[in-house]
């Protein structure tokens, strides 16, 4: 693979350590359900404060 810059191979590489470690570890039902719950809650805040 050709990179574009340095960030971008060190970026590219953390992604793939990312990856490989999740399919290691994948994450428990528990925790992809509360990590939507946050994310929801974000969403939530972030979609209040632009209506106002």
């Amino acid at each position: 693979m050709e990179y574009i810059n340095e960030f971008h191979k060190q970026w590219i590489e953390r992604t793939r350590r990312s990856i490989e470690e999740w399919k290691k570890h994948p994450p428990t039902r528990e925790e992809v359900l509360k990590q939507q719950e946050r994310l929801d809650q974000q969403r939530a805040i972030r979609e209040g404060k632009l209506k106002n």
